[in-house]
């Protein structure tokens, strides 16, 4: 039984960790889709540690309606917002 329950435990942890790829990142950046909402940090930024610690950060920017599939776009970085919606749209 034991060794049942750590299996699930092992696979269980694997699909966390895939949870968190998405079809929309790019080169040098991270992105989620939460609630239909597109998710953009740079790739090991501050925003993004903070952002898989504790959820939403305090201060956000968005774009609605602006990315990929006509997605609103948000960032708790203003810049990599701005530089996310530059290479999608190349």
């Amino acid at each position: 039984m034991k060794k049942l329950t750590i299996t699930i435990a092992l696979l269980a942890s694997l699909f966390t960790g895939i949870s968190f790829a998405s079809q929309y990142d790019k080169p040098g950046f991270f992105t989620k889709v939460e609630d239909g909402r597109l998710w953009v940090f740079y790739s090991g930024s501050e925003q993004l540690k903070e952002f898989k610690a504790h959820g939403e950060p305090a201060k956000q920017y968005t774009a609605v309606g602006a990315g990929p599939e006509g997605m609103t776009v948000k960032s708790g970085d203003e810049k990599a917002l701005k530089d996310y919606l530059s290479r999608v749209k190349k």
